[in-house]
């Protein structure tokens, strides 16, 4: 696999842009559950983990960037409101990227996956979210989740079905993470949401859809290559008011 040094440069100078601007608007609650920044090498993304704009972004440069963050900010509490034709709207005007399916796809799971880690939720072990979609060489190298914990890198690989196909990429994954630490390095220690000055290991993880009748054998097969394999069930996640 190789890599760019010009464009793993150019990711990591636009990851401390990123940083920077994020740093005004961690503190949110609401931003920070909802939004996230992705560097690239053209500038930075504004990505959505809201459910009806899953994993939709817009591309800034680092002129713009901040004065869009301050957009979002004004109107999160429409964003979060209970008119969605409303929101889109909103984004639409933003040249936020509508999807074409309107079905349950693998971008919903990411990004339930991404605010669940943001969240703390017990199932996620206290790992923290690092990034999205990170990808420094070509784009069948690209990382759906990364988190961090204890010195652990996890790289976990989004499925929205049982795909065994899939054990062996979360496997090479890892490789390729380790075999390459100072490129990522070079990037991650910028990164807006939570950075990543060093680490010892790289864990692999499939993330797929849950199905009684064909787990023991996914189960095996992660065994196998050596990837840890976590699954998500398309239930109610609740959250109680006091009243």
């Amino acid at each position: 696999m190789k890599f760019n040094k010009e464009t793993v440069r150019k990711i990591a100078t636009n990851a401390k842009l990123a940083q920077e601007a994020w740093g005004d608007f961690a503190h949110n609650e609401k931003m920070h559950e909802c939004f996230h920044l992705r560097p690239t090498a053209s500038g930075v993304t504004v990505i959505s983990t809201l459910p009806y704009a899953a994993m939709r972004g817009i591309s800034l440069n680092a002129a713009n960037l901040k004065p869009m963050l301050n957009e979002i900010l004004v109107n999160i509490n429409v964003l979060l409101g209970v008119d969605d034709d409303k929101s889109l709207m909103l984004l639409d005007n933003w040249n936020f990227k509508r999807r074409k399916s309107s079905g349950f796809m693998e971008e919903n799971a990411q990004a339930l996956f991404i605010q669940g880690m943001i969240l703390k939720q017990e199932m996620y072990e206290g790992i923290d979210f690092v990034a999205s979609e990170l990808v420094l060489a070509d784009s069948s190298s690209r990382f759906d989740v990364v988190g961090y914990k204890n010195d652990t890198l996890y790289i976990f690989e989004m499925k929205k079905d049982r795909a065994i196909a899939g054990l062996a990429q979360t496997a090479e994954y890892a490789k390729l993470a380790n075999d390459n630490k100072s490129h990522y390095l070079e990037v991650l220690k910028n990164y807006p949401h939570c950075p990543v000055n060093d680490f010892s290991n790289v864990r692999s993880i499939a993330v797929m859809r849950y199905a009684a009748n064909s787990a023991a054998q996914l189960v095996n097969r992660a065994r196998e290559a050596g990837v840890g394999l976590w699954f998500y069930e398309r239930s109610i996640a609740l959250r109680k008011a006091s009243v």
